[in-house]
């Protein structure tokens, strides 16, 4: 094993950390919570304790696209907070820079294995699941480049860039947004057998490669 505290391997929720449950991971599993501020609260009791030279989530997913079916695993090479700013009806202002000071909305992270042969798709973060279809069209109306949804990897992203640690996020598709059908048992199947053959070359890339970073990015349209 690993130091404690070299890399973290995180994930969100109880259901994630028991379908992982009995694998021979090389680190630490760590579950920080579903929700940004969870998870960015737990991250930071983390960091008090040991900090990290690497942080690698596992995790399900909603995705927008037909292409991402369930039990598709995927690495988010892009995030987006997508719920700080301003809702009207039909479109979002995320809040200006002279608002909310240098912290960004947007991030991205296109460092991974070279070995790690997934797609690589932009992520959005909301503080809730979309569930109606009114919901799926507003926010792919205000971020058509979003290929999933979920409640935390803004948060992820934001402790990586202010850590200025190496990060590799990878999720498993669960459902459409906005559909109540959810595979989540084929989801968590594909990302404990993803996690048993990847998990340990990932954390030896992740210490051994020091990738850089994610790096924030203004969000397309607004300049923000």
């Amino acid at each position: 094993m690993l130091n404690q505290g070299s890399v973290w391997i995180v994930t969100p929720s109880s259901v994630e950390a028991e379908a992982l449950q009995g694998l021979a991971l090389p680190a630490p599993l760590h579950r920080t919570g579903v929700g940004a501020l969870a998870t960015l609260n737990t991250l930071w009791e983390l960091w008090q304790e040991s900090p990290a030279a690497g942080l690698l989530v596992l995790g399900i997913a909603g995705s927008y696209r037909r292409e991402l079916p369930p039990g598709q695993v995927v690495r988010v090479r892009s995030e987006i907070e997508g719920a700080t700013g301003r809702r009207y009806p039909r479109r979002f202002l995320p809040t200006s820079p002279a608002l909310r000071g240098k912290v960004p909305l947007a991030w991205e992270n296109p460092s991974s294995p070279p070995s790690l042969d997934l797609p690589a798709v932009t992520g959005l973060t909301l503080p809730l699941v979309s569930l109606t279809p009114n919901e799926v069209r507003y926010w792919r109306r205000a971020y058509p480049t979003a290929d999933i949804e979920t409640q935390e990897n803004a948060a992820y992203f934001l402790f990586a860039w202010s850590r200025r640690i190496p990060l590799l996020v990878v999720r498993s598709i669960s459902n459409r947004v906005g559909s109540r059908r959810w595979d989540k048992d084929l989801a968590l199947q594909a990302l404990r057998t993803f996690a048993e053959r990847h998990v340990a070359p990932i954390c030896r890339w992740l210490l051994a490669s020091a990738p850089p970073p994610p790096s924030g990015r203004t969000l397309g349209g607004w300049g923000l």
